[in-house]
């Protein structure tokens, strides 16, 4: 159901690199309502948006990135691969969105039906660092099948509600990376280690 090309030209204008805008409030909280409007209608979906919490997330997400930014440049692009990921941790950490009724035009066992707040920042995530990696390096982002798979996000959403971090590795695997999960949201961890993917257990979806 995700259409990341639509999303991506969704995205509010900037005379800006996009990797400079992001890190401006004003084009993060444009850029965030667009793409919740966007996925709204899409679903037949209400969504009410708490710009405090967004905010907060957003201030917690440039300090952890202004915390693990890397020294050498031979690990910018890999960095740009990672930061998103924080991004993510951080909505979920105190989700600024809520569905106000149940989508209207999804599958009953689709992952945008079973939590479509987080499908919805998902996707936000996903759109924004689709745009930068093709501004930045030319390339085009492929997206992990397990992004329609109901069961991954059963897992990533019991995963994310005991340990936050699990969030970050979640939006790893989405982009076809392996998370260090001892410390999915250390860059420097992430480095070191190709990580442990039997250490995302999976939990079965409700029946």
């Amino acid at each position: 159901m995700f259409d990341l090309s639509r999303s991506v030209h969704n995205l509010p204008g900037t005379n800006k690199p996009l990797r400079v805008a992001v890190r401006q409030l004003h084009w993060f909280n444009a850029a965030f309502h667009k793409h919740v409007a966007l996925g709204g209608e899409a679903m037949a979906c209400e969504f009410a948006i708490d710009d405090v919490k967004l905010a907060s997330a957003f201030v917690r997400w440039l300090d952890s990135v202004d915390r693990q930014r890397p020294k050498e440049k031979a690990e910018r692009r890999e960095f740009f691969q990672f930061a998103p990921s924080l991004v993510l941790r951080e909505i979920v950490a105190d989700m600024p969105i809520k569905a106000v009724c149940a989508p209207a035009r999804v599958a009953p066992n689709s992952p945008a039906a079973f939590w479509p707040e987080g499908y919805v920042a998902t996707t936000f995530c996903l759109t924004v660092y689709a745009a930068t990696m093709d501004q930045e390096f030319h390339i085009d982002v492929p997206i992990n099948q397990m992004v329609d798979d109901l069961r991954s996000w059963w897992s990533f959403r019991e995963n994310a509600n005991q340990d936050l971090d699990y969030a970050a590795g979640f939006f790893q695997m989405l982009l076809g990376s392996q998370p260090n999960w001892w410390m999915p949201s250390n860059f420097s961890a992430r480095m070191r280690s190709a990580g442990d993917v039997e250490a995302f257990e999976l939990v079965p979806p409700p029946v």
